[in-house]
């Protein structure tokens, strides 16, 4: 008898972790702002989540950046849909708690949470939603290329909630924005061109 409940529980247990291992979820975020934002400009991101092998309460999730560049950006409104009762609906949502763990070591997240749940009990089955539309203002940024991070490790790490109230780690992702010199700096940059290249001609015509 013993013998055999020892056997039904470990087959529970291996059943029970080979559902679990089923599980997967990641992130995926499409950025705009036209042809590259502007140093002091905006952009929005559009952000989906993928998740199967169970249905989901809701999410948690922050973005980071590296420490040097968090200032240049602020999150000042998000849309959430899907998951519709926000976690920390709090603006501007700023780029400062350092984080220190693995490889989130070095960058700075967003200091409020941008997951958000159902309305209990309702549940979301399996599938790919798009959950926010975020809005971000930009101050100071130098033209560049700059990448966004979820986050992946505590305190602050990215999961999805099963049913069994399980939490399901969402894998490291990413998106990048390109930021681009203002109208009047390429403008200046233009007329400097043609005045460095007058100067030029003329000199050439002076020597002959």
């Amino acid at each position: 008898m013993k013998k055999t409940l020892l056997i039904t529980t470990i087959c529970g247990i291996m059943a029970a972790g080979t559902a679990f291992a089923q599980h997967s979820q990641t992130l995926s975020y499409v950025p705009n702002c036209g042809g590259g934002c502007g140093p002091n400009g905006t952009f929005t991101l559009d952000v989906s989540l993928t998740f199967a092998g169970y249905s989901s309460y809701g999410l948690s999730y922050w973005l980071e950046i590296p420490n040097a560049q968090a200032s240049f950006f602020h999150i000042t409104a998000e849309t959430f849909l899907t998951f519709t009762d926000p976690t920390q609906p709090n603006w501007p949502n700023e780029f400062n708690f350092p984080m220190t763990n693995g490889v989130d070591a070095g960058y700075m997240s967003t200091s409020n949470d941008l997951g958000a749940t159902t309305v209990f009990p309702a549940t979301v089955g399996p599938g790919t939603y798009q959950i926010s539309h975020i809005t971000f203002s930009i101050t100071g940024a130098a033209p560049g290329i700059y990448t966004f991070y979820s986050t992946s490790t505590n305190p602050k790490p990215s999961i999805v909630t099963d049913t069994d109230f399980n939490d399901n780690n969402i894998p490291r992702s990413f998106f990048t924005i390109t930021v681009v010199p203002e109208p009047t700096t390429l403008a200046l940059l233009a007329l400097a061109g043609a005045g460095l290249g007058l100067i030029a001609y003329r000199r050439r015509s002076a020597t002959r």
